[in-house]
């Protein structure tokens, strides 16, 4: 038996040879409160439970007794450099990740979305739901050389009951010179419940070598989302020089 959820996780995706972000998306909850929820930080409600422990392969029983152990103890792992760091020093630098975290939101706001859309509007539709299927085309991690044009395809299923019609994807990354550049909206075809379809994105990376990343969620024809609080579609390239 695993350790902690983090061990359970790990577990799955190797026994699913799955991604982490397709048990995500199973769990129908965002990539921050699904680790908030796997590290012991976050109780997720019944239904949330239910389907992260289908997800991982365990019992709900299972499931309370691994957050029980994942919750974290008088130091916190680094995730970027695997170094501890005590609560003394985590006292001053919380207040600089909170600033940084802050002003990363107010740029947000102000370059998101094109002209004309709302972001802070939502759409709910009750029996309404998504699921990510896999990347079909460009890997996530793969590598693109500079000024070249590609297209992304994800496949995604209609796991509700309602028809998506008039839906779109919509790019959530601010435009910039030094990532990748994209149209800010990409209509997303006629889907039945139960159906199955690949949603194409074409990119062109930029004219210096880095990374690219680029986030990705559903949107009705004024940019309102669809599916707020879940983790989104999201491309990944290295570029490098030709």
């Amino acid at each position: 038996m695993p350790k902690n959820l983090s061990e359970a996780l790990k577990a799955a995706k190797a026994n699913r040879k799955v991604l982490s972000k397709l048990i995500i998306w199973e769990s129908g909850v965002s990539k921050s409160q699904f680790y908030r929820i796997i590290n012991g930080e976050e109780a997720p409600s019944l239904e949330t439970k239910k389907k992260i422990a289908e997800s991982l392969g365990i019992d709900e029983n299972e499931f309370d007794v691994l957050q029980s152990r994942s919750k974290p103890g008088p130091e916190t792992n680094n995730t970027l450099t695997g170094q501890k760091i005590s609560g003394k020093k985590m006292k001053w630098r919380l207040p600089l990740l909170a600033l940084a975290i802050a002003l990363i939101g107010l740029i947000a706001l102000k370059t998101n979305a094109p002209s004309g859309l709302n972001p802070s509007k939502t759409v709910t539709v009750p029996e309404d739901n998504t699921l990510f299927i896999k990347d079909v085309t460009i890997p996530d991690g793969s590598s693109v050389p500079v000024n070249t044009t590609f297209e992304k395809i994800w496949r995604v299923k209609n796991t509700g009951t309602v028809v998506w019609k008039n839906r779109y994807l919509k790019r959530m990354t601010p435009a910039s010179s030094l990532i990748c550049s994209s149209p800010a909206m990409v209509p997303i075809p006629e889907t039945l419940p139960g159906q199955t379809i690949d949603i194409a994105v074409t990119f062109t990376t930029p004219h210096l070598p880095g990374s690219c990343r680029t986030d990705w969620k559903t949107s009705d024809e004024n940019g309102n989302l669809y599916f707020p609080e879940m983790h989104g579609l999201y491309s990944i390239v290295t570029v490098v020089e030709n």
